[in-house]
Formats: structure tokens, sequence, C-alpha cells
């Protein structure tokens, strides 16, 4: 690996490279931190022991910065959309760089965020500057290419998804359905100007401001259900037991409905109000959270019933903090490169991980999050970082 990397020492040894020999005058002692690292060839270093208070590190990278997404889990591919305008496929075990595409000049889209990107059947997908393009998962080869004229409307939300050999992408006022493997468009539906997408079995679901939610046959694009009462809705659902779990916003545009809706009928289960705005949903097991600001909450996925609520930090103030959840915890990024764990049963803070110098600039972005298992990757402009375990 080209670039600097961090290993933490405590991950099973059949899970580690093998260690290149230690330049001792590389030695690196942290002594406010409680830890230690062993620099050695190659830029990688080794964590030997970490304070207690802090997250359990798994690695870190300078080589990729941006919006990450994950094949799979820990075992498969971890993949950054940079906010340099390149695509990045990294071993999400040591954060090696197995290649690296570009697929567009900076704009201010991957100025801040990094383009939306999706990946499955072998493929990754991204919202480039120039169109949809598709690559290779494993080399980084393009596949296919499709012009887009107008990413209406292109946020942090939205961007293509796959399943079942097709890609889907909202553009150009439509929901296109594409062949995974050659790029020949199946099929198009009208739907508006923003498409925020989520898959699940044979069905594509796309909510958006003007039009509420819809549910489209996945092979055919026949329209299954329309529901309109979820006009405002502005992130990306999550399909959970059976549910369409979404964000609106209120009429009068001072707070947020968190809503559940029957993925099979579209009817409403239930929603619950909250005077947030701009609230990230994510949801495991009989939990699904929502974050605004500096509040995380938790609510009864079958019910909407609250659990519990924590607080975490606004970072800097700028910049939109992320999370999600996996395998029992609720994970918090903020833009001043913190990371918060808190049990998805009780709320309780799991632990938290800082740098050793916390940033105080105000530059603007978003922190990324991907999680599968145990283990967590975080994504800021300062590169990205594995914590957790990995199994």
């Amino acid at each position: 690996m080209n670039s600097d990397s961090d290993v933490n020492s405590g991950a099973a040894a059949q899970d580690r490279p093998a260690r290149p020999q230690i330049d001792r005058r590389r030695l690196l002692l942290s002594a406010a931190g409680g830890a230690a690292a062993l620099a050695v060839a190659g830029g990688a270093r080794w964590w030997a022991r970490r304070d207690a208070a802090r997250g359990p590190r798994l690695w870190s990278t300078t080589a990729a910065s941006g919006r990450v997404v994950l094949s799979g889990g820990p075992q498969d591919g971890l993949f950054v959309s940079g906010y340099d305008g390149n695509l990045r496929a990294l071993d999400p075990r040591t954060g090696a760089v197995r290649w690296s595409r570009a697929v567009g000049a900076a704009d201010p889209m991957t100025e801040n965020y990094g383009r939306p990107s999706a990946v499955g059947d072998g493929v990754l997908s991204v919202a480039a500057p120039t169109g949809l393009q598709t690559l290779d998962a494993a080399t980084g080869d393009v596949r296919w290419q499709v012009p887009v004229a107008r990413w209406t409307g292109l946020t942090w939300g939205q961007g293509p998804v796959i399943r079942g050999g097709s890609v889907f992408a909202a553009h150009d006022g439509a929901l296109n359905a594409y062949d995974a493997a050659t790029g020949e468009r199946r099929w198009s539906r009208p739907l508006g100007p923003e498409g925020y997408l989520a898959l699940a079995d044979d069905t594509v679901y796309a909510v958006g401001r003007e039009y509420g939610a819809r549910a489209f046959d996945a092979r055919s694009g026949e329209q299954r259900w329309a529901q309109g009462s979820v006009l405002g809705a502005y992130n990306t659902p999550v399909l959970h037991r059976g549910a369409l779990l979404l964000t609106y916003a209120t009429e009068d545009r001072t707070g947020t409905w968190v809503c559940s809706l029957d993925a099979a009928t579209g009817r409403v289960r239930w929603q619950r109000r909250h005077g947030a705005t701009n609230c990230a949903v994510s949801a495991a097991g009989g939990t699904v959270c929502f974050l605004s600001g500096d509040t995380l909450s938790a609510m009864d996925t079958e019910t909407g019933e609250p659990r519990w609520t924590a607080t975490t930090t606004l970072g800097l103030g700028r910049g939109e903090s992320s999370m999600t959840v996996a395998d029992g915890s609720a994970y918090v990024g903020t833009n001043d490169e913190r990371l918060f764990a808190f049990d998805l049963d009780t709320g309780k803070q799991q632990w938290q991980d800082a740098p050793d110098d916390l940033r105080s600039d105000t530059e603007y972005t978003r922190v990324s999050l991907a999680a599968a298992g145990t283990a967590v990757y975080r994504s800021t402009r300062t590169g990205v970082h594995a914590l957790g375990t990995l199994s």
C-alpha cells in the first residue's frame, strides 16, 4: 500500500497480512492517547495498545476519502466514491487499495459528498458527471455507461441501486432499469425530479418530495402502488421486516414525520411527528433509529413507540453527521472525526472514538458510514477508518 495505513494488533491472527520488518527508528508513542503504534515498511502502523475510552480501531488509510459502500460484508469489497472524483476499491480487512478509477473531475457534489454509488451482482455503478457509469467491481474496468442529461436534484441520498441483474437509477425525471451486464435499458417510468430508491425481492421503491412513495415491479416496471400522503419525503427509505421506513417534512416545514408503510400495499402502518428536521433513518432487529442534530432516537419498528434517546455532538456545526445500525449497535459519525457507538436495545453508549487532535476548521463536508456485522467504516476528508471487529 502506498499510503499511510494503521492496522490494529487486536485483529485475529489469521486475518492479518504478513507483517513486514519493523523499522525501530520509526516507533511512534502517544502518551497522551495511551497508544503505541509500530511503523513498518509500506507505511502500515500496527496499534499495540489503545486507550479503553476510545474505539476499537482496526486500520486507517489516507489513500481514499469520500462516500463508502460495502459489498456484502467485511470479507467482500469496500468501495469509496472520492471527494476528488475517483472511485477506489479497498480491502475491507486491511485498507489496501485494490484499484482506482477516475469517473470525472471534482465538482460541488464530489467535493462535499462523493458521488452516489451502489454495488451488487459483481458491478459498481456510480452517478458520474457525464452519466450512469458501471464498472467491474473486481477490476475497476468500465463495463458500460449511459449518458444522463440531468441528474435532477441529485443529493446525498439519491443514486443507483442494484439487484437481480438490474441497475436502477432515477434521472431525467424517470425511474430507469438497466441490464447490469450490458447497460441495455429494460424499462423507464415517469417519476419526478427526485428519486430516493430502495430494493427488496422483486420490487423497487422510490420516494420524492413531489409524489410521495411509489412501488414498481422490478422486472416489468409496472406500478404496484402509490402513497401520496407522504409528500415531502427527502431521504433514502429503508426496507425492514416488510415495512418501508421513511421520513417526510411536515406541511409547515417545522418538523418531520417518521413513517412506516406496508411494503406490499403502501398502507400507512404508523407515523410519529418530531420537531427535528432532516432526519436520517436506519433499522435493525426490532428497532428503527433516526438522527437529527445531536439527538439519536430509537423506536419500535412494529408500533413506532419510542424506546430511547441519546445525545452525541454537533461536531463543527457545519456539514452533516451520519448514522447507521448493524449487529446490535447504532453508530453516529460527526464531521470533527468522532464516532459514537450505542447499544441498539438500550441506547447506552458503548464507546466513542476521537482523533488525537480534534478538527477545529469549518470546512463543509458530510461523514459517510457503512457497517456490516461488528465492523464499521467511517470516511471523512482525512481518510477511511475501520473500527470494531472483523469476523
